[in-house]
């Protein structure tokens, strides 16, 4: 838990430094179950392609691309897609009291869609996110579907 904190504030200190090199944008969005979400992105030929650290009930790393059409933008995206609850029973009573100090809630990481609606047209300003995908539960490798929403500022 602690080193996911420290690299996530480490990459919360560097990721506005690399953005502001010419060709990088930059956005910072806040949801649920990923609380922050820096992203550093860059277009070629009218595909946005970009990298983000999901912050919050547990975190991860995910990689896309996404294309706008006016004020909607679609994508396609591979790594952390969402976090909830986990299932879980105790059978070892050592395994047990360390579950005590995590969070019970545990990373879904597959590949998943994307839709954003920007309230410009340009890529500048606020706009509303929504995740969703399959993939694996980082714990018990168990496959679901999740998701996430985010609430985001482009820069």
């Amino acid at each position: 838990m602690m080193k996911k904190l420290t690299l996530g504030l480490s990459a919360l200190i560097c990721i506005p430094c690399i953005a502001t090199a010419d060709g990088f944008d930059f956005s910072l969005s806040g949801g649920f179950p990923f609380l922050i979400t820096p992203t550093v992105s860059t277009t070629h030929d009218g595909i946005e392609y970009y990298a983000n650290l999901k912050i919050g009930l547990d975190g991860g790393l995910s990689l896309g691309a996404e294309k706008q059409y006016g004020n909607h933008v679609y994508g396609v995206f591979i790594g952390a897609v969402g976090a909830r609850k986990t299932e879980f029973s105790c059978f070892d009573n050592d395994e047990c009291d360390f579950i005590l100090f995590e969070f019970e809630e545990k990373t879904t990481q597959g590949i998943g869609l994307s839709y954003e609606y920007r309230f410009n047209s340009t890529r500048d300003g606020w706009a509303f996110r929504l995740e969703g995908g399959y993939g694996e539960e980082s714990r018990h490798n168990e496959k679901r579907f999740d998701g996430n929403v985010q609430i985001v500022y482009h820069f």
